[in-house]
Formats: C-alpha cells, structure tokens, sequence
C-alpha cells in the first residue's frame, strides 16, 4: 500500500470521491486515521429503500478497491470539525425523493452549503467547488485499487 500524500492530514474535511461506471459516487468524510474515517452520504439500497437515504458509516480509506478521490475541504489545522457537526449538517439535507443517477454530487454541496451556512467552513463559490471536484475525480479512475491511496488536493473554492 502507498503511503498517504504530505498533503493529507487526519481530521480534516474532504469531499471523498468513489469510482462508478458513469460518474464518480460522492459524500463527505472526516478521516479518524489513515486507513480508515466517517462517511456521510446518500445511496440507494434496493433492499431497504426504493430511493435515495441518508446514511452516516465508517469508512476504509487504504485499500478500498472504489475509493480515489479525496478533494480537501478544510485543513484540521484551521480547527477541527467533528463528526457530529457534519453528521448535524448532513441530515439537515434531505436526500432526493427519486432513484434517478447522479444525485449524490447535488446532495453533497447542499451539505457543504450548510456547513458554510454554520460557519463551520468558507466556500467561496459552490458551482466552481462542484466542477472542481467532477473534474479531479473524473482524472482518479487508476486510484480505485487496493494498492493506492486516493488521490489528495487541497480545494480552491473552499477553506
């Protein structure tokens, strides 16, 4: 397994990024360690629900075979922000009453707007933030291996 990137520090703030078929998954995560953190993101399991559902869960990072994204939202170093508060930011957003692809991105930002909204973090524009990460995550398909760390940058719309 690669080490992790300089750039990547437990505690902070990412919008984590998943490789799919079409279009990367994305949510948002706070890493409690290297090889593992909080996820907080909307999916559809067909089993339990017929749409979209919220769902807070712990998440490995080293060598999770989708995982290859990983854009910084806020560095720990400007204070940290906890679990409980994204958890609070998250379920504040409700999750699309559809089964409809591509939801998951919209969701995010409405969860990055909030936490903006909290004064938990500084967005300076949330369509450049969006474009920013289709853009970054789009380029880390050879990242979704179990023998590489995702991809890690820091955000230029978001501190």
């Amino acid at each position: 397994m690669a080490l992790p990137p300089a750039s990547f520090t437990v505690g902070s703030l990412y919008l984590a990024g998943f490789a799919q078929a079409r279009a990367p998954h994305a949510g948002l995560i706070i890493p409690s360690r290297t090889s593992s953190g909080r996820l907080v993101h909307i999916r559809i399991d067909r089993e339990t629900s017929p749409t979209w559902a919220y769902q807070s869960r712990a998440q490995k990072i080293e060598g999770d075979m989708f995982f290859s994204t990983l854009l910084k939202l806020r560095d720990v170093s400007a204070g940290s922000i906890t679990v409980a508060q994204l958890e609070e930011a998250a379920m504040s957003v409700p999750a699309p009453d559809n089964d409809e692809f591509g939801e998951c991105l919209p969701w995010v930002l409405q969860v990055v707007q909030t936490l903006h909204d909290m004064d938990l973090i500084v967005l300076t524009d949330i369509k450049d933030l969006g474009k920013e990460f289709e853009e970054f995550a789009t380029g880390n398909k050879a990242y979704a291996t179990r023998t590489k760390f995702p991809n890690v940058k820091a955000s230029q719309f978001c501190t």
